[in-house]
């Protein structure tokens, strides 16, 4: 109900929408485009732009939506300032803050994510691009393809290939652990 209350224009269900999703779609946004600033106006044009918005679908899964979107815009800031080119990707992408955990652990962990990083670097964009969206954000391989515009199996495809380059690369159980470290949410 939050949803179509924002679309018409409610200012609390703005508020509401707006809370929900503004940390995870930074997050997401400053590890697809290097700029904060950039990142923070895509996000409020897009908000902008969808609030009291009649003709927006009113029955859409609200967060895919929201990232979806997000994505288009940036892409598109990146096409218009010439900046944007298929081997692009920030340095900050993977960045992994773990405060809870003990010094010793923090060390040992940046080892093994730094190992991971320096094997998913080598991966072409689009197969590390899967993965972020799906380790990091648990998209769907259906999402993940609505979004890249690519078919479901052409998702499949991407990040079973760049985890079989993984295990090439390292032991099936380092993998699945340093994924797991690598792509989680701070």
């Amino acid at each position: 109900m939050t949803w179509i209350n924002f679309i018409q224009g409610d200012e609390k269900a703005f508020e509401s929408v707006y809370n929900e999703y503004i940390d995870d779609l930074f997050a997401f946004g400053v590890r697809f485009h290097s700029d904060k600033e950039i990142v923070l106006d895509c996000i409020h044009d897009l908000f902008v732009s969808l609030y009291n918005n009649s003709k927006i679908a009113k029955q859409v899964d609200v967060k895919f939506y929201l990232f979806s979107s997000l994505r288009r815009r940036l892409l598109k800031v990146k096409k218009e300032a010439l900046k944007f080119t298929e081997e692009e990707i920030p340095d900050n992408l993977f960045h992994i803050a773990s405060p809870e955990f003990e010094w010793m652990e923090q060390e040992s962990e940046e080892i093994n994510v730094n190992r991971l990083k320096k094997y998913v670097e080598k991966l072409p964009k689009r197969q590390r691009e899967v993965l972020f969206f799906r380790y990091y954000m648990n998209f769907s391989y259906e999402e993940i393809s609505s979004i890249m515009n690519v078919s479901v199996e052409s998702c499949r495809t991407l990040s079973y290939r760049a985890i079989k380059q993984l295990k090439i690369d390292l032991t099936s159980l380092e993998v699945t652990t340093l994924l797991l470290l690598y792509f989680k949410p701070f």
